[in-house]
């Protein structure tokens, strides 16, 4: 289990570095753009759509650190109120609830990809499976993150925030 989590935290150090370079990519994309409309009267014909599609990329990657961190939204203050042994329980459900809709998205990012594998995007002529594969990347990962979070809930270890 120990040797998994270590496995987990380097897969997340990747993620964070993968998002942290699209975002940058994504924030020099729509700078240029912005100098080429504004400042040379002319467009990047491609720059509006690789900045939506790294969007949708780093929502998707951003979503499976946030599930990591177990930083995502909760109803804590109606768990708070649960004796010690319902809370365990409930965080248990949370996790089983969260693999079962991960595992949908797994699912259905798969067969999206089939229809759309042959699809080319409108400016950049690139496979439409690129931008959408990120629901297959994601919901893998959050996947991943929970059922081992699940794990850890049954066996008693805690997973560790990272």
């Amino acid at each position: 289990m120990h040797s998994f989590r270590k496995l987990l935290n380097r897969i997340n150090s990747l993620v964070e570095l993968i998002v942290s370079a699209m975002l940058l990519v994504m924030v020099a994309v729509i700078f240029l753009q912005v100098i080429f409309r504004f400042v040379l009267h002319s467009s990047l014909p491609w720059s509006e759509e690789l900045s939506r599609y790294l969007l949708v990329w780093i929502s998707f990657l951003g979503a499976s650190i946030g599930v990591k961190r177990k930083s995502h939204i909760g109803v804590e203050f109606l768990v708070s109120l649960f004796p010690k042994g319902w809370k365990k329980g409930a965080e248990f459900f949370v996790s089983a609830a969260s693999c079962v809709f991960f595992a949908t998205l797994v699912i259905y990012g798969r067969l999206i990809l089939r229809t759309v594998g042959m699809q080319l995007s409108p400016a950049m002529e690139i496979s439409m499976a690129l931008p959408y594969s990120s629901i297959l990347a994601g919901g893998a990962l959050m996947l991943i993150y929970s059922a081992f979070q699940m794990a850890e809930i049954l066996t008693g270890r805690e997973a560790e925030v990272s």
